[in-house]
């Protein structure tokens, strides 16, 4: 895409020198900082206040050999985000200030980070095959990969916009910065070809990493290098590798990884475009290709309500998307409803213990005025599909998160951040959560090694889907969905949209399954439902067959055979099946732990509905639907 448009000789034409790159304010240019909106600007003030005496933790050898000796990472992981955080808000709080309090710890901070032997957490040693037996970090472990990257991309914004302010106590402070981005990310990004995450590697799937490691690049090169030919053969190299990204990206522009990695994926990728086209006046500008506009419009098809999102595959329900970077990727691509939910998400407050992206944080400063101006609601479209991913969504009606939401997947489980979910599902009643893709939990060595999927949360078994003599769907491509079938009334307000798939394959044959079609449906007639119906064939009779159900609800019974959700106070939905071949069984999930219960609260249960007897082959039906419509849906649903 980028390499088939431009040469390498236009782009050094291009290029504009590092001083006339200005994406944002300086810290000398103080009426734009005092232009902030008074909340903002004393919000990140109080913030910094916190850590006016901040006592940098240590990074202990210790806890980085822990990684070794048990797989934990959160010790040194927390400390390593929290150093980075607090020095991206002591920095953005002495810009809005500009009165010097904050300075000594920024300097602080600068000089705590600039020291750290290496920047690659131990996980990513694995990810990138680097000295995988030694626990002992070094500085020959320096290594293009996210921490370096994120690291970089906080350090080189701190340069740009208060170099100023840190010249005036001493030029080594900047210059310290230049000289551990050239030597731990830029360095390294031009010796080596074989990162798998380049895409130069023939065969080798590339994800996320991609463009997030690629944009910070990008801004090192581009802020730092000041040699013509050497800053042109680096960003033409980025260029390049960001064309691999695209490549692979399913064609109708899912993020597989789900939501929660769509930000530094396709909201890394637009970074990179962004700063392609900041950097040579516009003349490098690829925002009209139609699949450039599908992997931003994906978002919005993804968006529930709120913070919700569909979050298929690893990740979050309520991810930690800025609407910054959408609202300037609708802008870009001319999309309204991408523009529209970005003005409608605030940023929030950074989370300490999580990425700190000084770049992000700076465009959704200057940009937040005209964002809130907007007053935009979220677009809430009514019909989305993914034909490639296999992926829908529906909505009750257009344009509003009340009644019933629905989103279905096929595909197969090789996808990236793989869960094992082939005919997975979800259901929202009112923007609040019914039937739940559960996400995943904190990280560990074991969520990319070899026992992934005994992880029970990427378990078919705790997702919406039925489990067949004791057997669960398995990891890799040839498990999949097949003869997937979509239609949708797009002109019927009262219409039903549906997707049908056979995910007989998404099984070993140890499941003896000859067919397995299931067919989801919203249907929006004068009493709302959605319906999931299985018809199912199986080699051999067996009473060894229950269908999971996955919700936050505590799940009630009630008088007629029907199990009763209360998603809000005073508000309920309505869960009937199939009575006279199914028994429901209620099993409280005791095994939250911290990253799903931040997600979910307290309360996870799993509704088991089991044969009662033994059968070959049958059909079955569940149907959701709220109390408030439960006349007309009386009947139980009986195949």
């Amino acid at each position: 895409m980028l390499a088939d448009r431009y040469e390498l000789s236009s782009v050094k034409a291009a290029l504009l020198p590092p001083d006339r790159i200005t994406p944002f304010p300086k810290a000398e240019d103080r009426p734009s900082w005092e232009s902030l909106l008074p909340d903002t600007r004393s919000r990140w003030i109080a913030l910094a206040e916190r850590y006016a005496d901040y006592d940098w933790p240590a990074l202990k050898v210790e806890h980085y050999r822990a990684y070794w000796k048990s797989g934990e990472l959160d010790t040194r992981s927390r400390a390593v985000f929290e150093r980075r955080s607090v020095l991206g808000i002591l920095a953005i709080a002495e810009c809005i200030e500009d009165k010097g309090r904050f300075l000594d710890q920024v300097i602080n901070g600068i000089f705590v980070v600039c020291e750290e032997t290496t920047w690659v957490p131990p996980l990513h040693r694995l990810h990138t095959k680097e000295n995988l037996q030694e626990c002992m970090p070094d500085a020959s472990d320096h290594l293009v990969e996210l921490v370096t990257s994120t690291t970089s991309d906080l350090l080189l914004w701190i340069r740009y916009t208060m170099q100023s302010r840190l010249d005036a106590i001493s030029p080594r402070i900047c210059r310290r910065i230049a000289d551990e981005v050239r030597t731990r990310l830029l360095i390294p990004y031009m010796k080596r070809d074989d990162y798998w995450w380049m895409g130069f590697k023939e065969g080798v799937r590339v994800n996320n990493w991609n463009p997030w490691c690629n944009s910070s690049a990008l801004m090192g090169f581009l802020l730092l290098e000041e040699d013509p030919d050497r800053r042109a053969e680096a960003v033409y190299k980025i260029m390049r590798s960001l064309d691999a990204f695209v490549g692979t990206y399913s064609p109708d522009g899912c993020c597989d990884e789900g939501p929660g990695y769509w930000g530094p994926s396709g909201g890394g990728l637009y970074v990179a475009l962004e700063l392609l086209a900041a950097a040579t006046g516009g003349t490098i500008d690829v925002f009209d290709e139609p699949l450039i506009r599908d992997i931003g419009n994906y978002i919005y098809k993804a968006h529930i309500h709120g913070r919700y999102f569909v979050d298929f595959a690893d990740g979050d329900v309520k991810p930690l998307i800025g609407g910054a970077v959408m609202y300037r990727y609708g802008k870009a691509t001319k999309d309204l409803r991408l523009q529209n939910l970005g003005a409608s998400l605030p940023e929030g407050e950074p989370v300490i213990h999580i990425w700190f992206e000084l770049y992000a944080q700076l465009y959704a400063l200057f940009q937040e005025r005209e964002r809130l101006e907007s007053a935009a609601r979220a677009p809430y479209v009514r019909d989305a599909w993914l034909p490639s991913a296999q992926v829908m969504t529906a909505r009750q009606r257009e344009g509003s998160e009340e009644g019933l939401f629905l989103a279905a997947k096929g595909g197969h489980n090789f996808e990236s951040h793989n869960h094992n979910d082939v005919g997975s599902f979800m259901a929202f009643v009112d923007g609040r959560p019914l039937f739940v893709d559960l996400g995943t939990e904190e990280y560990t060595a074991q969520t990319f090694g070899p026992d992934r999927y005994s992880l029970w949360y990427l378990q078919s078994q705790y997702h919406n889907l039925p489990t067949v003599r004791g057997v669960l769907q398995r990891s890799g491509a040839e498990y999949r969905a097949k003869d997937a079938i979509y239609e949708t009334e797009d002109a019927n307000d009262d219409g039903v949209s549906r997707l049908s798939l056979d995910i007989a394959d998404a099984y070993p044959a140890e499941a003896g399954i000859r067919v397995w079609r299931r067919t989801f449906t919203l249907d929006r007639a004068e009493r709302p439902q959605i319906e999931i119906a299985d018809r199912f064939e199986l080699d051999n009779e067996t009473s060894d067959l229950f269908y999971s159900l996955m919700t936050p609800c505590e799940p009630l019974p009630a008088a007629d055979g029907t199990i009763r959700l209360e998603y809000a106070p005073g508000r309920a939905a309505v869960l009937a099946f199939d009575r006279d071949h199914l028994e429901a069984v209620v099993e409280p999930i005791s095994t939250m732990a911290s990253r799903l219960i931040r997600n979910w609260g307290e309360r996870m249960y799993r509704i088991v509905l089991r044969e009662k007897r033994p059968t070959r082959s049958g059909s079955r039906t569940i149907r959701i639907y709220r109390e408030e419509d439960k006349e007309g849906n009386e009947a139980d649903g009986n195949g």
